[in-house]
């Protein structure tokens, strides 16, 4: 397909002004969407992996690209300091309003900022979280960088990224760019913006680049594009099935890297 063809069908939006954009307009109607079914989906794999790691962050974490607040609400709610940082202003505002009306403002500190380039000083945070954000960054590396810097030792840091293979796939099918992933919302054109994918492994490389020793690497939603069309409770027992296969993270649609910042 070619680029003209694709910018008559999508909205193109590029670099990290395009994500920007695509989440403000986005922020009013992303926790209540029919259109994000599949992020719906994810989102859910994902929070059973990580039930038992959030229970393990100390005060102060910091939760990257936090968007409309998923899990800075979960972790305020458990009495943890966190710093919600996203690029998105118009989520931040949503997740303001959500922290008000679970009167749970006091826990947490909401600021504009840049996971690539983080306003902190270094070793000053016990725990980071970064979970379907990191595809977004076109310097990851920088990221990871600068997520070392400003961890404690022994501070944990969890990354959740999509399968680049599955993205491939969905490329291919969409007739697509490399780099870009289709959005659709019922306020906002079909939009692509820029979001790679990763494996498991390479994420653990460039943590172990950075000064991190890897403790877990985690897969879930193994039916990947499928997953919206599989019935929840066929899905919960599929997934169960899955993750016992040899070379099951291959077909995780999602990867979980757990790991924790190691002594110089």
């Amino acid at each position: 397909m070619n680029g003209e063809l694709l910018r008559r069908r999508f909205r193109v939006l590029e670099g990290k002004d395009g994500v920007r954009r695509l989440y403000d307009d986005l922020a009013e109607i992303y926790d209540h969407s029919r259109l994000l079914y599949l992020t719906r989906r994810l989102e859910r794999c994902e929070e059973e992996v990580l039930r038992e790691w959030l229970k393990k962050f100390d005060s102060p974490i910091l939760d990257v690209g936090c968007g409309s607040g998923r899990y800075s609400l979960k972790l305020a709610s458990r009495g943890v300091e966190t710093i919600s940082i996203d690029l998105s202003l118009k989520m931040l505002k949503v997740l303001l309003r959500k922290l008000e009306g679970h009167g749970l403002r006091e826990n947490v500190h909401v600021i504009l900022a840049d996971g690539e380039n983080l306003p902190f000083r270094d070793g000053s945070l016990r725990g980071l979280l970064c979970t379907l954000t990191f595809d977004h960054f076109q310097e990851p590396k920088k990221a990871i960088s600068e997520f070392s810097r400003v961890l404690k030792v022994e501070g944990l840091c969890v990354i959740s990224t999509l399968n680049k293979e599955h993205l491939k796939l969905l490329r291919r099918l969409l007739g697509i760019s490399a780099d870009k992933v289709p959005f659709l919302g019922e306020t906002i054109p079909p939009t692509l913006v820029y979001e790679t994918g990763h494996t498991g492994l390479e994420i653990q490389q460039m943590l172990s680049a950075y000064g991190f020793k890897s403790i877990k690497l985690m897969g879930c939603c193994y039916w990947g594009l499928f997953t919206p069309f599989i019935p929840k409770p066929m899905f919960k027992l599929l997934e169960k099935l899955l993750v016992k296969l040899k070379n099951s993270m291959k077909h995780a649609a999602l990867h979980v890297a757990v790991a924790k910042k190691s002594p110089k």
